[in-house]
């Protein structure tokens, strides 16, 4: 049996007194929506299914509900099956690799795609939490997935499954019932709209091509002497070659200069599984990574190490810290052998592809660090060991408008104030914003490097006094702390011990060890700001809100997936170090104890007031229970001498007629007697 068509009404405040009443002839084949627009645009959509009939009086409309409710709308200007307005879609919609970390290629939909239902793309990158931009064909509309808002360039969903966006206007909404297992009916309101499902094929799930049995890009090096590279001091030259399986870029056979480096991980003999740098002639974007000459091959060395620097960029990524580095598993292969699963990513320093500056001639970058393979000094105050890392006054400093003593005296007045200024003084040496997000995920890493310090890198666009004369340099650049380097011994690690996420999960942090560690100089830069201290807060709250905690936890698994086959074949050979943990094992207690360590850093903060603006709620139709309301004809009204409506204003009197006829003209709906009884008027 088929449904009688709705009839739809136009301006119907002016049909002050009309009341039609249409049902329908059969609920289990209903399809699609009734419509019912009101003033200011307001939409309302109810699933037709759910509808029996509707009635329309004095400008409201009254939708009765198979399930014994009647649904209000105030003010009704149109009702029927057809949607009145004209449904937004998207007019541009793509990933852009500026808001998406892991992201190395623009991926934006074909323009045929974005009026229809579905939008498939194609993703290469580790990770499946993206960020998406669009526009709209409607500039006042906006997106929401269920009822969560989305905005352009901002908002992080997951997408591991097709994700389903409703585009449409604020004031459009539509009555959704569910059904719990006990059979109990809940009513709520969702965004209505046209509905657009994005499909993303990850690239990781399928690797192809010669090399796809491990999944991740091989690396191969060729030197023209035939040796593995044994010295850090002198580069051997050769080619590389990049086999991105589908995933990522290949590139073919490139010159290269190579050489070993590191510290701990450093060993002289040609059996270790060695960390090594890399550089090119002249700028060269392997696996499509942002263009730049020198590259690092991470070896992790240490067993049972293999997902900390992934794990830890991810989460200085997420923390908003400087300069976050890239971290991409490889197959490492040199004069055709096998020398383990590496992390192929950026080499700090001043390079487009790891901190960016456009003047780099009054810049500096610090090292804190104890290795004595670079000279060193100390601070004035802390008496840190310090490197300047960047620039290298040996190489040519013909070009440079600072000198070593510009850098040194800079930064001794930084940590002068730090430690001997008033409590807010020094933040006008550091930029805050950077500062918190470098504390906040060392300390959510539990990262143990700081205690030396090492490893620890900062920067200033500017670290000279200016002259009044130039107004482009009139005065210093704050000291940015970033990129995060090195986590060895972060994630509970302790010496002698291999055992990764087991440990440090519910520790201190500054106010455990490291408050007495290099004299209390992360000690001091945590806590003597106030201003320090509200943002360290907030990110916090920020992180554990918005779903950031939730786009870490699932990256531990996204990267263990795909990165496995790689992780096992590294234990098969005795010159990675024999590492064969069990890193399936490691990714499920990572997130575990990831989750626990975030809980509990949370916890130790206290109360956080937020402040949230209170935004003025639309509109939405007033739903009456009317299954159990006492349905009576309007000469039968009469023996209710007291009535009101439903926003509790009473009904007055025709006082001129006798008692049976004082309301004649009393519209269609649902009433309050003076005894609490519902009645609906018919």
């Amino acid at each position: 049996m088929t449904l009688p068509p709705f009839t739809t009404f136009r301006r119907m405040k002016s049909f002050a007194l009309c009341a039609i009443t249409l049902f329908f002839a059969s609920v289990a084949r209903a399809q699609g929506f009734l419509y019912v627009q009101s003033a200011s645009d307001t939409l309302t959509a109810i699933p037709s299914e759910f509808v029996t009939g509707y009635e329309v009086f004095s400008g409201d409309a009254y939708v009765m509900l198979t399930t014994g409710k009647t649904l209000i709308v105030r003010q009704a200007e149109d009702i029927g099956l057809q949607c009145p307005v004209e449904l937004p879609c998207f007019s541009f919609y793509s990933f852009n690799k500026a808001d998406n970390d892991q992201l190395f290629k623009t991926v934006t939909a074909p323009a045929e795609e974005l009026s229809g239902d579905t939008i498939r793309l194609s993703i290469g990158q580790i990770g499946k939490s993206l960020t998406a931009s669009f526009r709209l064909t409607d500039p006042d509309a906006a997106a929401w997935v269920d009822t969560v808002r989305q905005n352009s360039r901002e908002t992080r969903q997951r997408m591991a499954e097709p994700v389903t966006y409703t585009l449409g206007r604020g004031c459009w909404r539509q009555l959704r019932l569910e059904q719990d297992e006990a059979g109990s009916i809940t009513y709520r309101y969702v965004p209505f709209g046209r509905q657009t499902t994005v499909s993303i094929d990850f690239l990781t799930d399928h690797p192809t091509g010669t090399y796809k049995l491990y999944n991740v890009p091989r690396i191969n090096i060729k030197t023209d002497t035939g040796a593995i590279p044994l010295s850090k001091e002198k580069y051997i030259s050769g080619t590389i070659t990049i086999f991105g399986c589908g995933v990522y870029p290949d590139m073919p056979a490139t010159d290269i200069l190579i050489k070993g480096r590191g510290n701990s991980s450093w060993s002289s003999s040609s059996s270790s599984k060695n960390p090594y740098h890399f550089k090119f002639a002249e700028k060269q974007r392997p696996l499509g990574m942002t263009a730049g000459k020198h590259w690092i091959l991470l070896s992790n060395k240490q067993t049972g190490s293999m997902l900390c620097n992934a794990i830890e960029q991810k989460a200085s990524s997420l923390a908003g810290c400087a300069a976050t580095c890239h971290i991409v598993p490889v197959e490492l292969y040199i004069n055709g052998s096998y020398r383990g699963s590496y992390n192929l990513t950026e080499k700090v320093g001043f390079y487009n592809n790891s901190v960016s500056l456009g003047d780099e001639s009054r810049a500096a970058m610090l090292e804190l660090d104890t290795y004595e393979d670079e000279p060193i000094w100390s601070d004035n105050a802390y008496h840190i060991s310090t490197k300047i890392h960047a620039p290298d006054f040996d190489d040519d400093d013909s070009l440079l408008a600072i000198t070593q003593a510009d850098i040194i005296d800079y930064w001794n007045e930084a940590t002068y104030t730090l430690r001997y200024g008033a409590s807010e003084d020094y933040t006008r040496f550091f930029d805050v914003d950077r500062l918190v997000s470098y504390l906040f995920a060392n300390e959510l890493c539990y990262n143990t490097e700081l205690q030396h310090p090492k490893s620890v890198f900062l920067y200033s666009d500017n670290v000279t006094r200016g002259d009044d004369s130039d107004p482009f340099f009139a005065g210093p650049s704050p000291w940015v702390f970033g990129p995060m380097w090195d986590c060895d011994w972060s994630f509970g690690y302790q010496m002698g011990s291999a055992s990764y996420f087991v440990n440090g999960a519910d520790m201190e942090y500054y106010n455990g060890w490291i408050a007495w560690m290099v004299n209390g100089f992360w000690r001091d830069l945590r806590f003597r700001s106030q201003d320090v201290d509200e943002a360290y807060r907030m990110l916090w709250h920020k992180f554990m809100t918005d779903g950031r905690l939730e786009e870490l936890i699932d990256y531990v698994w996204d990267y263990y997936e795909y990165a496995a086959p790689s992780l096992k074949h590294n234990s098969y050979s005795k010159v990675t170090e024999n590492d064969a943990s069990s890193y399936a094992i490691t990714a499920k207690r990572a997130q575990a104890w990831l989750r626990k360590r975030a809980s509990y850093v949370y916890g130790t903060l206290g109360d956080i007031s937020i402040d949230n603006e209170e935004k003025e709620p639309v509109p939405v139709p007033h739903l009456i229970d009317t299954e159990d309301a006492l349905r009576l004809s309007r000469p039968d009204m009469a023996q209710h001498t007291v009535l009101y409506d439903l926003q509790g204003r009473r009904i007055p009197l025709d006082e001129k007629s006798p008692l049976s006829l004082q309301r004649p003209s009393l519209p269609l709906g649902i009433y309050i007697t003076s005894s609490g009884r519902k009645v609906l008027v018919k």
